[in-house]
C-alpha cells in the first residue's frame, strides 16, 4: 500500500470547506469563460495548489492518490474548476521540480503558490543561445491562463534533434498574448485560450528539457514522466465530473417525465442503468487508484509495465465517467438540457475532456504495446 500524506485528511477538508463557494461560482465561470476570482482565492487560500508543490520550497507535496482524491472533490461541484486545479497543479508541480535553482528562486521565491497555467507539447519555435532561447509562435489550451502569473510553455530548439530538442519555459505572463479564443462546447470556465509569443527570451534558469529531465527536487509524484504525472488531474477530473452526473440524476430521479407512467425512479430500466453506472464508475475509479498507487510505492523504480497499466486505467476512467453522464443527460430528459442545472454541464465537459490526448483511445493502444511485448513507447 502506497504511503498516504500527512496532510491529506486537512486536505480533503480544506476542498469539502470551500465546496459551497466552487458551486455558486460554477454558472459565471461558464459565462465569464474563466473561474472566478473568489473560486481562485478561496483555492489558494486552502492550499490545494500547494499541496502539489515540493517541500524544498515550501509546498505540502502530497502524495499521488491524495492529489487524484482532492482534485475529485472540487470537479465533483464544478469541473471547469477542478480542471483547471488539476492541470495548474501538475504544470507548477513539474516545473517546480525541474527548474534550476537560479529559476525556482525567480518563479516561486517571491511566492510559493504562485500560479502556472501551459503545458507541454511542443507547439512553438526556439532559437538557441548561449544563454537562453527566442521564443515564437502560438500555444494552445492554457488552461487557468487568466488568473495564472507565470505560463509553463514548450517548443523546439531550432538545429537540434532527439528527445532534448524539446524544452519547456517558464514565461511571464506580461510577456506573453492571451488570444480570446476559447469558444468550445464543454469547459468553458476554464480559459484554456491560445497564446502567442513573438521572439520573447527566456533565459537558461528558466527552462528544462521536456520530457527527460529528472527531477531535482520533490516526492516520488515527480520522478514520474510527464504524462504520467499528469494523470493526476485527468482522473480527479473525470472520476469527480462522472460521479456528480450520477448524483445528480438520483435526486431527479422522483420526478414523471411527461409521457411516463412513474417517476423513473420506479422504471426497472433506470434502476438497472443507474447501478450498472455507478458500478462501473466504481470499478474504474479502484482500477486507477490501484495502478497509481503501485507508482506511487514503485518510486524511482516504477517500471513501463506500471505506467502502462496507469494509462489504460486512465483513458478507462474516462470512458466510463463520460457513459455515465452520457446515461444521466438521457434519463434527465428535456430538462437537462438547461444551462441552469449541473447535468448538462458534466456531460458537456466530459465530452471537452475525453479530447484530451491522455484520455484517447491512443492512450489504450500505447498500453496494449507494453502488455503484449511489441513494443516500448516513448509517450507513455
Amino acid at each position: 500500500m502506497a504511503q498516504r500524506s500527512e496532510h491529506r485528511d486537512g486536505l480533503l477538508a480544506a476542498a469539502k470547506s470551500i465546496s459551497e463557494t466552487v458551486r455558486t461560482h460554477a454558472a459565471t465561470a461558464e459565462r465569464e469563460g474563466t473561474i472566478a476570482r473568489e473560486v481562485v482565492e478561496a483555492l489558494v487560500g486552502a492550499r490545494l495548489f500547494d499541496a502539489y508543490r515540493p517541500k524544498e520550497i515550501g509546498g505540502l507535496d502530497a502524495d499521488p492518490l491524495t492529489l487524484v482524491e482532492m482534485v475529485e472533490a472540487i470537479a465533483f461541484d464544478d469541473g471547469s474548476t477542478g480542471w483547471c486545479l488539476g492541470m495548474g497543479g501538475i504544470i507548477a508541480g513539474l516545473a517546480a521540480s525541474r527548474l534550476p535553482d537560479a529559476g525556482i528562486e525567480e518563479v516561486f521565491g517571491p511566492d510559493p503558490q504562485t500560479l502556472c497555467a501551459g503545458g507541454f507539447v511542443p507547439r512553438l519555435e526556439a532559437k538557441g543561445a548561449s544563454d537562453g532561447h527566442a521564443l515564437s509562435g502560438r500555444f494552445p489550451f492554457a488552461s487557468g491562463c487568466k488568473h495564472a502569473a507565470w505560463m509553463v510553455v514548450t517548443g523546439v530548439v531550432e538545429g537540434t534533434r532527439g528527445p532534448d530538442s524539446v524544452r519547456t519555459f517558464v514565461v511571464p505572463a506580461a510577456e506573453v498574448e492571451i488570444l480570446e479564443n476559447w469558444q468550445v462546447a464543454g469547459l468553458d470556465g476554464t480559459a484554456s485560450n491560445d497564446l502567442a509569443l513573438e521572439d520573447v527570451f527566456v533565459p537558461a534558469t528558466r527552462s528544462f528539457p521536456a520530457y527527460t529531465s529528472r527531477s531535482r527536487r520533490g516526492g516520488p509524484l515527480w520522478k514520474l514522466p510527464v504524462l504520467s504525472a499528469a494523470s493526476v488531474g485527468h482522473l480527479g477530473f473525470s472520476l469527480g465530473c462522472g460521479a456528480r452526473a450520477l448524483d445528480d440524476i438520483a435526486d431527479y430521479a422522483e420526478t414523471q417525465r411527461f409521457g411516463s407512467s412513474a417517476p423513473i425512479a420506479n422504471r426497472p430500466v433506470f434502476q438497472r442503468d443507474y447501478a450498472r453506472a455507478r458500478t462501473r464508475l466504481r470499478a474504474a475509479r479502484l482500477a486507477a487508484f490501484e495502478s497509481f498507487g503501485a507508482i506511487a510505492e514503485a518510486g524511482e523504480e516504477a517500471t513501463i509495465g506500471q505506467r502502462a497499466e496507469l494509462t489504460a486505467s486512465v483513458v478507462h476512467a474516462y470512458q466510463t465517467a463520460t457513459a455515465a453522464a452520457e446515461f444521466a443527460f438521457r434519463a434527465g430528459g428535456a430538462s437537462s438540457l438547461y444551462r441552469t442545472g449541473s447535468l448538462q454541464r458534466c456531460f458537456r465537459d466530459l465530452q471537452a475532456g475525453s479530447q484530451h490526448v491522455v484520455a484517447s483511445d491512443e492512450g489504450f493502444e500505447r498500453a496494449g504495446q507494453v502488455m503484449l511485448g511489441v513494443g516500448e513507447p516513448t509517450f507513455l
